[in-house]
């Protein structure tokens, strides 16, 4: 079937030329489509059945541009191939935390998946004041697998490098590599900041070397540490939750990178939403304290229950660290020296990534809803000030700050929680 645009009235027939979807919907004669509406990149469209809501799907199709955008910006469909392998890799990995998929359609770039109906995606239930008490374990815990068991400390290393191959995801990578660590740090047509920030106080923030510096070396370490394979868009949008299960969707930026960069978009993510809740709350007629409390001990949570998963791992699969590495008398003490050595690296690095995160979602193309919705102007401002200059400080002292903790406080003393 040659590419054709899927609009709301050609879902159904789509989905019922297709045998294996008839095991979901068994009869597609009182079927409910309704587009999201709210991808950056894609169409997606919730699709159940009126009568029996366990009987649904979600249809997801790519369009051969930049939705946010428009066609001005074209961008290969490939993409959703690389998101379905990503998603299959992901599940066969952690299948309590993937969406199944039930159908993939090379030629019209649809992929038909799970319709996780019983969750909310979790941005939008977080800037309601909603609590996820489990949220953070099982992301940590996606982390950890997803990125040990696709990194040189599992992989084969002829297997390694294979994947690295098939994951080659050149066109979304440089959209991450624009938008996250050069465009918010200079003037460009894309940057969309808030008009209450003064020209001149932008013009002194981006003139700052030490902390162009500091962006210029995450970037690199985004375009050549091919260290696992990396979800590539892992935020508060792209996790769907109830009080008791999470699900990881959306992997269309996969592709191997630094281990840190999927760990610190989480981190940036929520302290972008602990900045929020400031104003949220109090709309809200709430005391925000105790919210905003949740949320930054979400963030540092991120990094210690990400750290402990992996090094356990590590530890329990060390017979395949010895074959790449070393196997000798005294090697598991050197080893567990080494692993500490590596995972403080990749918890400085995670700092350096939330920061460039904090930046581009304040002066950038696509921003949060956390902050970018607010109406209030100077309000939001004032949000936007504090969310520059935490990221401006874990860039620039990412390597300075010995723990998750110092980070804490850092965030407290330049936005403190009152």
């Amino acid at each position: 079937m040659p590419y054709e645009l899927l609009t709301e009235d050609k879902v159904v027939p789509y989905l019922a030329s297709l045998p294996e979807l008839g095991r979901i919907f068994g009869s597609f004669d009182d079927i409910e489509v309704r587009e999201i509406g709210d991808g950056n990149l894609n169409f997606v469209y919730f699709v159940t059945d009126r009568k029996d809501r366990a009987r649904s799907a979600v249809v997801k199709q790519a369009v051969p541009y930049v939705r946010v955008v428009g066609e001005s910006w074209p961008l290969t469909v490939e993409r959703t191939r690389l998101e379905v392998m990503a998603l299959r890799q992901e599940r066969a990995i952690c299948p309590q935390f993937v969406p199944e998929i039930y159908h993939w359609g090379e030629e019209m770039c649809v992929v038909v998946m799970q319709n996780l109906y019983q969750h909310k995606v979790v941005r939008g239930e977080i800037i309601k004041g909603v609590k996820f008490p489990r949220l953070v374990d099982h992301l940590t815990s996606f982390l950890a697998r997803t990125l040990f068991h696709t990194s040189d400390f599992y992989l084969d290393q002829a297997e390694k490098k294979r994947q690295v191959g098939a994951y080659l995801n050149p066109e979304l990578c440089k959209i991450t590599e624009d938008l996250v660590f050069t465009d918010p740090f200079e003037e460009n047509k894309t940057n969309s900041p808030n008009p209450r920030l003064g020209a001149e106080e932008l013009e002194r923030f981006r003139a700052d070397p030490a902390l162009k510096i500091a962006a210029a070396e995450m970037k690199h370490k985004f375009m050549t540490e091919a260290e696992a394979l990396i979800h590539g868009d892992f935020h508060l949008g792209s996790y769907m939750a109830n009080q008791e299960e999470t699900y990881i969707i959306d992997p269309e930026f996969a592709y191997f990178g630094p281990m840190a960069f999927d760990v610190g978009k989480t981190i940036g993510n929520f302290l972008l939403a602990y900045l929020s809740q400031a104003y949220h709350r109090r709309q809200a007629g709430e005391d925000p304290r105790a919210f905003r409390g949740w949320l930054l001990q979400c963030a540092e949570d991120v990094w210690t229950g990400f750290a402990a998963k992996f090094e356990a791992l590590w530890a329990e699969h060390m017979e395949r660290f010895d074959r790449v590495y070393w196997s000798f008398p005294g090697g598991a003490e050197a080893a567990a020296r080494w692993r500490a050595g590596f995972l403080d690296r990749v918890f400085h690095d995670a700092l350096g990534f939330a920061g460039c995160v904090m930046v581009r979602r304040t002066l950038g193309l696509a921003k949060v809803a956390d902050i970018a919705a607010i109406a209030d102007l100077e309000a939001r401002a004032a949000l936007d000030r504090q969310a520059l200059a935490i990221g401006r400080e874990l860039l620039v002292q990412r390597d300075r700050l010995e723990s998750i903790e110092d980070a804490v406080v850092l965030v407290l003393a330049l936005a403190p929680n009152a």
